[in-house]
């Protein structure tokens, strides 16, 4: 797989010795805070507080996360795969080595977090919130990310390939370096100085000389 026009390298999750266990996730956290090498698939869990847990090896598939609560979370080696998170609060969390495909993570919560070798393929991430975040060898693919919060991050090795960044927030946030060419851009939040060395296309360029106060007259 190509993973973007950054040529940046995301380390796949290691997934080995992965079960199917008869016992559902909220179950298991009954008696431990911690839970690795499993698979759940076609689960509910709703109004749960997982806040701290510690998930390694484990691969969700159709998962419904209902108004839960998973802050300061530490998710190693994990596969979110067609699950819904939409609105679930992870702030503060560190993940690593950590996959979302095929996702609902509208209004998620994932400010003030630690993500390192994170990608996004295929999510509908409309108001997802990142804000504070560290992000390192992040990919954000073919997703729609509109109105969604970068706010104050440190971005170091990230990438957008074809996202919809449509009124999105990332003011306080450089983007020295980022390469926007394939995503489209209307209406983004921001100032100034977080443009200094971003990439983008002509085209893209005379829509943000707005930011510059210029006025653009065709002779």
């Amino acid at each position: 797989m190509k993973r973007n026009t950054n040529e940046i390298r995301i380390a796949l999750p290691v997934l080995q010795g992965v079960e199917a266990g008869n016992e559902s996730f909220g179950e298991l956290l009954l008696d431990d805070d911690e839970v690795e090498c499993r698979l759940f698939a076609r689960e509910v869990i709703d109004g749960v507080d997982l806040s701290g847990v510690n998930v390694s090896s484990c691969v969700f598939d159709h998962v419904l996360f209902s108004g839960c609560c998973l802050r300061e979370a530490r998710l190693m080696d994990v596969l979110f795969e067609n699950c819904d998170l939409s609105n679930v609060d992870l702030s503060g969390g560190v993940l690593f080595r950590v996959e979302f495909r095929s996702c609902k993570l509208m209004g998620t919560n994932l400010s003030d977090g630690v993500l390192n070798n994170v990608l996004f393929q295929h999510c509908n991430a409309r108001y997802m919130n990142l804000s504070m975040g560290r992000l390192k060898q992040v990919l954000f693919a073919h997703g729609d990310m509109q109105g969604s919060a970068l706010e104050s991050c440190r971005l170091e090795a990230v990438a957008f390939d074809t996202c919809s960044l449509v009124e999105a927030e990332f003011s306080r946030t450089s983007l020295k370096g980022i390469d926007l060419t394939t995503s489209r851009l209307a209406g983004l939040r921001l100032n100034v100085g977080d443009l200094r060395g971003v990439i983008v296309s002509s085209v893209q360029a005379l829509d943000l000389t707005r930011y510059l106060g210029l006025v653009v007259k065709d002779m």
